[in-house]
């Protein structure tokens, strides 16, 4: 058979699928990945157990359906980990972008003066753009206004890298001898299949080390945490095949990180934006090839590189979406996701309670993770229906927030969203999501984008045809049009949501 092997690297998965020249998966395994929590916050992965399972994935594969045409990878991003690049031996686990030992050396990193003066740069800028909007335009510009909110995170690398050379002895002994070297997964799985050391910019971008608008590693940040330029990958186009899996003579033909993956099935023009469902929600928006600044909770990264040009977003996310289902079905509300639509038809057409559902935080475009979820107006005639439907409508309207507020900050008028992931098989919270940002919201038939678009970027490489120009668009199986206003839903909602900012 003829096909495509793509691999794909999630938190919670490891999975190899199997795609036809035209599109159809024929084949998927998968297995359960394995975290290590050594401490409260710390969420480690063993890097060596994710080697084994992909080359038992391909292997078991190829015993099905025969050798590939060629394999790409598409993978969780800013899950960090260090080697000796002579042994290839790991010199610590992997530490994964969920995990939050490193909050003590932000708070002293964001001490720094350099920290300080960006961000007064950047407001000043900012409050300047206001008055000549061309300055937000100009890379330099949009770089100086993103310094406003400049920072570390606890799933940024950078972090990550400087914890390990502080307290793990064998990365301190490989650094000084300048034989460790760095990379999230993609590298890591790259360098094990075919023996380079490279990134490509989707990945790099989210690092928190890499300067999205002169697309190279940040020499400030570098020098901010003192990591040494040597460790860092060198870096790879999307549309330029890696080299060849050497334990299977396969051609390697690319990589991306799973989010740019989905906005690339979605569209590869400036205002295309996907939402891809799943645990939390990612939306991402195509900015064109000239990058545009961040603001809070909304961050600059890299879409799609080429030989021929650099495609940036912006991206926002809303922490809890499968999660906060997935929490209904633990307290017994509802059994599954198919019960959703039930509690819609059941109750009443006006709910009048209010759930706002940051589980874990209020993320884009906000940034409160102090703010946890909060339910308004509960009565004696609150149902169960009442209480599922409301939670649904609070996360479509969050996702709605973060469109609205990425159209604001690229000042691009978005007409239609592509919206994928496990959660977008519900009708209701899809239509919801329509009314509430006033935007035409498709669901594709192939609900797995990130698969899909690195099938997509995959077969583009292996034909040597141009991976923009030959982009299709994917096939929608439903449309939907804004149909309800929900007026005293979002003024409730804006109300509670300013009570619980000012609180």
């Amino acid at each position: 058979m003829k096909y495509f092997l793509i691999l794909d690297v999630g938190t919670t998965n490891i999975k190899a699928h199997a795609f036809t020249n035209d599109g159809k998966l024929v084949e998927s395994f998968e297995q359960r990945s394995k975290p290590i929590y050594p401490e409260p916050g710390w969420i480690e992965q063993e890097p060596m157990f994710i080697i084994d399972t992909i080359h038992k994935l391909i292997e078991k594969t190829i015993a099905k359906l025969g050798k590939p045409l060629g394999l790409a990878l598409t993978n969780q991003r800013s899950t960090t980990i260090l080697w000796d690049k002579k042994s290839g031996e790991p010199l610590y686990n992997m530490i994964t972008w969920q995990d939050t030992r490193t909050i003590d050396i932000i708070e002293n990193l964001s001490k720094k003066f350099i920290l300080k003066f960006g961000r007064g740069l950047g407001k000043t800028t900012k409050k300047l753009s206001r008055l000549i909007p061309s300055i937000k335009h100009t890379k330099k510009g949009a770089y100086i206004i993103t310094l406003a909110n400049i920072g570390f995170g606890t799933a940024h690398s950078s972090m990550h890298i400087r914890w390990m050379m502080e307290n793990v002895e064998d990365v301190k002994k490989a650094i000084n001898k300048k034989q460790a070297v760095f990379g999230n997964i993609d590298s890591w799985v790259t360098w094990n299949l075919t023996g380079k050391h490279v990134t490509d910019l989707t990945n790099a971008s989210a690092t928190g080390i890499f300067d999205p608008f002169y697309t190279k590693w940040s020499n400030n940040v570098l020098k901010i945490v003192e990591i040494p330029q040597e460790i860092m990958p060198a870096f790879i186009t999307n549309d330029t095949q890696i080299g060849i899996a050497k334990d299977y003579d396969i051609p390697y033909l690319t990589q991306i990180a799973d989010q740019q993956a989905s906005l690339y099935m979605a569209g590869v023009k400036k205002g295309d934006i996907s939402i891809t469902n799943g645990t939390g929600a990612f939306i991402d928006m195509n900015v064109g090839e000239i990058p545009a600044p961040g603001d809070i909770g909304i961050y600059p990264l890299v879409a799609l590189s080429t030989k021929n040009k650099t495609i940036f977003l912006l991206e926002g996310a809303v922490n809890a979406t499968g999660s906060a289902i997935d929490w209904l079905i633990d307290i017994g509300f509802i059994d599954n996701y198919s019960e959703i639509s039930k509690a819609f038809k059941e109750s009443s057409d006006e709910t009048n309670i209010t759930f706002i559902p940051p589980l874990s935080g209020l993320n884009s475009p906000y940034l409160r993770p102090d703010i946890k979820a909060a339910i308004f107006d509960i009565t004696r005639d609150t149902s169960k229906n009442d209480f599922v439907k409301s939670l649904i409508q609070g996360i479509a309207m969050r996702c709605s927030e973060v469109v609205i507020a990425l159209e604001k900050v690229s000042n691009i008028n978005v007409k239609k969203v592509i919206a994928d992931g496990g959660v977008s098989q519900n009708d209701e919270y899809l239509q919801l999501i329509s009314d509430f940002s006033n935007k035409q919201v498709l669901r594709p038939k192939n609900l797995n984008g990130t698969a899909y678009g690195t099938f997509m970027l995959a077969k583009s490489v292996y034909e040597k045809k141009d991976v923009i120009k030959s982009w299709v668009p994917p096939e929608i199986e439903k449309k939907f049009k804004p149909l309800h206003k929900h007026e005293k839903f979002k003024n409730q909602w804006n109300r509670y949501i300013k009570n619980l900012l000012e609180n």
